[in-house]
C-alpha cells in the first residue's frame, strides 16, 4: 500500500468527523475568497491615469453640488487643456432595482474631455436634434432589448421636475463605445435638458473633470486647482480618475480591511479545527501509530503522514469552497446585471494565494499536536495496546 492510499484511508476512517470537519472550513474559505472576488469586481483600472484627468468635487462630499460657473476658472488654468462638468442623475428603469449609471453631461466640452469614446455616425443625429436624446452602452441597450428611438421613462428621486414629477421622458438616439476602465453599463444625458426642466438646482453640478497637459505635473495641478476655490463657499477636492472611481468602491466600506478581517476569521477557525480534530485524532490512534512505529516507521515519517493528511483535509474544504465560489460568482453575475456583485471574479493568483493559506494552515494546526507526539514513548503505547 502506497503512503498516499495510507493518507487517503487515514483521512476517510471516520467519515462523520470529516464532514463535520470540512462544513466549517469550506465556510471560512467560502467567504474569504467570495470577499476577494468582491474585491476583484471594484479593482480600479489605473490606465485611466494616461489619460490624464483629474475629477473636482465639492470638499464635503460628493453629493454636495458645484457650481457650473465656476469651471470656468478651472479652464482658465494654464495646466488644463479641456474641462468639462456632469451630473448624476440617479434613476431606474421601470423598477427600483434596476438601476445603472446616468450622467447628465455638457455636450459641448463632455466628448473633448473624454476623446476615446466613440459614437457612431447614424447615433449622432437623433442625439443632436432631441433634447431627450440619450446615448448608452452596448450591454446597456442590450440587457433593455433597447433601440434606436424608443421612448422610455426614467424615475429619479433626487430631480423633480417642474411639474413636479420625477419621471422622466427620454429618447433612445444611440451607441456610444465608452473607454476601457469606464462603466460598461451607463447612460449619457444631455444636462442642457436637465437644467431646463429641473425644479430646483439649476446652476449647480455634480463633478467636474479636467484634463492636464502632458507637460504638467498632475499632482501639482490638483493642488493649485483646489487652491483656486479654498476661500470659496464650494471649497473642492480634487484626485486623479482613478482615485475618484476607487472612492465609489467605498460605498460598500473598505473591502481591504474586510479582506483582512475576513482572512483573519477564516485563518483562526481553520486553525482550530484543525489543531482539535488532529489532537482528537491521535488520541484515538495511539495504538494504530505506536504499530507504525513497530514496522519501522520513525517519529519523522509518521508525523509527515499525519500533516500530510491534515493539510488533505484543509486542501479539500478550501478546493470545495474554491468551486463553490466560482459556481456562484457565475451565478450572480447573471441575476444581478446591474448590481454590485455582477463582476465578483476570481483570478488564478487569488487561488493560488488561497491554497498557500489553506497549506500553511493545514501544517501548523498539527504543529502542536504532534509535539506532544514527539515527546510520548510509541513503545508504551503499544504495550498497551497488548
Amino acid at each position: 500500500m502506497s503512503l498516499l492510499q495510507i493518507i487517503v484511508k487515514n483521512m476517510l476512517r471516520k467519515p462523520v468527523r470529516l464532514v463535520l470537519t470540512v462544513i466549517p472550513m469550506c465556510l471560512a474559505f467560502f467567504v474569504f475568497s467570495l470577499i476577494i472576488g468582491i474585491d476583484n469586481a471594484y479593482d480600479v483600472e489605473f490606465e485611466l491615469d494616461e489619460k490624464r484627468r483629474i475629477v473636482t468635487i465639492n470638499q464635503q462630499s460628493i453629493i454636495q453640488p458645484l457650481m457650473q460657473p465656476a469651471i470656468e476658472r478651472v479652464r482658465k488654468m494654464p495646466q488644463v487643456s479641456n474641462a468639462t462638468f456632469a451630473t448624476w442623475f440617479g434613476g431606474y428603469f421601470l423598477k427600483p432595482d434596476q438601476t445603472f449609471s446616468q450622467y447628465a453631461i455638457e455636450e459641448d466640452t463632455y466628448f473633448a474631455v473624454y476623446d476615446g469614446i466613440q459614437i457612431p455616425n447614424t447615433s449622432l443625429p437623433l442625439w443632436l436634434e432631441d433634447p431627450t436624446a440619450v446615448l448608452v452602452t452596448p450591454l446597456l441597450a442590450e440587457r433593455f432589448d433597447w433601440k434606436v428611438g424608443d421612448k422610455i421613462v426614467l424615475t429619479t428621486s433626487i430631480w423633480t421636475q417642474k411639474n413636479f414629477s420625477n419621471d422622466w421622458p427620454f429618447t433612445i438616439a444611440g451607441i456610444f463605445y465608452a473607454e476601457d476602465g469606464t462603466e460598461e453599463q451607463s447612460m449619457l444625458i444631455k444636462h442642457t435638458y436637465l437644467e431646463r426642466n429641473r425644479l430646483f438646482g439649476r446652476g449647480m453640478t455634480s463633478f467636474f473633470v479636467s484634463r492636464v497637459r502632458s507637460d504638467y505635473d498632475i499632482n501639482n495641478t490638483i493642488n493649485q486647482l483646489d487652491k483656486l476655490f479654498e476661500n470659496s463657499k464650494n471649497a473642492t477636492f480634487t484626485s486623479k480618475e482613478s482615485a475618484f472611481a476607487e472612492s465609489f468602491r467605498r460605498q460598500l466600506g473598505d473591502l481591504a480591511l474586510m479582506t483582512k478581517l475576513v482572512l483573519a476569521i477564516a485563518v483562526l477557525v481553520v486553525f482550530l479545527l484543525t489543531s482539535s480534530s488532529m489532537a482528537q485524532s491521535l488520541v484515538e490512534r495511539k495504538r494504530e501509530l505506536a504499530l507504525f512505529s513497530a514496522l519501522g516507521y520513525s517519529k519523522r515519517k509518521i508525523s509527515s503522514l499525519l500533516v500530510a493528511e491534515n493539510i488533505l483535509v484543509v486542501v479539500l474544504a478550501m478546493l470545495i469552497a474554491t468551486c463553490i465560489t466560482l459556481v456562484s460568482s457565475v451565478l450572480l453575475g447573471q441575476i444581478l446585471v446591474d448590481g454590485p456583485f455582477s463582476d465578483i471574479e476570481l483570478r488564478f493568483w487569488d487561488i493560488v494565494q488561497i491554497s498557500a493559506i489553506a497549506i500553511s494552515l493545514g501544517a501548523t494546526g498539527a504543529t502542536l499536536p504532534l509535539l506532544k507526539l514527539l515527546q510520548e514513548d510509541m513503545a508504551a503505547n503499544l504495550k498497551s495496546a497488548i
